[in-house]
């Protein structure tokens, strides 16, 4: 019995066909690959500029939130200077604390405090601590210190997480008096919300901040402010000092394209981060494009493959079926037939 293969015209094999597969299989192959090749290279590009957008945003915003905690230095250590020979009057104390707040924004509230802890003005006034001494760790920290100094959050005598910035108040004598100290509060409106807060993606991206030791300063949920967090292998990196770029595992289980920069003056570190699926999501759209753009180069090549195998065919068709006569034979040697008087001539 024969096979169907064998018997239908279609399947059989003959050279044209064979001619024609295998350049065809070959000219598959090598789109193929070209359309392969193309998908690793825009799948890791797309990656590669996320990760760099990411790094370069962190580093801006870095750069951004140093400035700003140099300039509150700045004022507070103008502040102190201007107000050392008035450091005992406490109307001239209160005018300065109010300025302070009220100029810039860039603090929530403004303590004046003497050498023993005790405070001598705030701003606002309604923070029912005039009077007291404070032993949070902020107000320890400045008093055995007695030098510029940026807290770590901490929660303080008014219920408050906040981050203290203090500069000491010394006087012409060099005799230190006490200091003064501006508050950023973390869970309220603040500056920090001001130079984080406008992230203009609604694709999942986000950003926050986190201090040297851990502590995120500043989140899009605002109950993570103030918590500790591990197992993040960015702000691993930032502990350690270091800015850069990673492909990471967040702490919800999200894969996610990082970039993260620190905050020379402090240490702190800012992450900006993206889903990875969310930057891979346009790859399959530009994959259709690269597709369509080249298939009126896959037609005609599939044209010209079919064209060569036809002309091929044709000479070999012509070569096989040749006149004999386009052979030059060998010429015959016929076999001669001697008379028995031709051996023996002069017989």
């Amino acid at each position: 019995m024969r096979s169907i293969f064998s018997a239908a015209p279609f399947f059989r094999i003959n050279l044209r066909r064979l001619i024609f597969l295998l350049a065809l299989l070959s000219a598959m192959t090598f789109q193929s690959n070209t359309f392969y090749a193309s998908y690793g290279v825009q799948h890791q590009l797309l990656i590669d500029n996320t990760l760099e957008s990411n790094r370069v945003y962190s580093k801006k915003l870095a750069d951004s939130i140093d400035d700003f905690l140099k300039s509150a230095q700045q004022q507070l250590a103008y502040s102190a200077k201007d107000i050392a020979k008035n450091f005992r009057n406490p109307t001239a104390l209160i005018m300065e604390a109010n300025r302070l707040r009220l100029q810039t924004d860039s603090f929530n509230s403004v303590v004046f405090v003497y050498m023993n802890g005790k405070v001598l003005a705030t701003s606002p006034e309604t923070l029912n601590i005039f009077g007291k001494i404070i032993e949070s760790p902020g107000a320890k920290e400045a008093i055995q210190k007695r030098r510029p100094l940026i807290s770590s959050p901490y929660i303080s005598a008014a219920g408050n997480l906040l981050i203290f910035i203090s500069n000491p108040v010394i006087n012409n004598t060099g005799q230190y008096l006490g200091y003064i100290g501006g508050t950023i509060y973390l869970k309220q409106k603040n500056i920090l919300n001001n130079l984080l807060g406008e992230h203009y993606y609604r694709d999942g991206s986000y950003l926050y901040a986190v201090d040297k030791n851990r502590h995120l300063l500043y989140h899009p949920d605002p109950e993570r402010v103030g918590k500790n967090v591990i197992n993040n292998l960015a702000i691993d990196a930032i502990a350690r000092g270091e800015s850069g770029r990673m492909r990471l595992i967040n702490s919800t289980g999200i894969d996610m394209l990082a970039g993260y920069a620190i905050v020379s003056s402090t240490g702190w570190g800012v992450v900006t981060q993206r889903p990875t699926q969310a930057t891979l999501a346009p790859l399959n759209g530009l994959m259709i494009n690269v597709l369509l753009n080249t298939l009126p180069l896959t037609f005609l090549t599939l044209l010209l493959i079919w064209w060569f195998t036809e002309k091929s065919h044709y000479h070999y068709e012509n070569l096989l079926t040749a006149p004999s006569t386009w052979i030059d034979p060998l010429p015959q040697i016929a076999s001669r037939k001697f008379a028995p008087g031709i051996l023996n001539p002069m017989k």
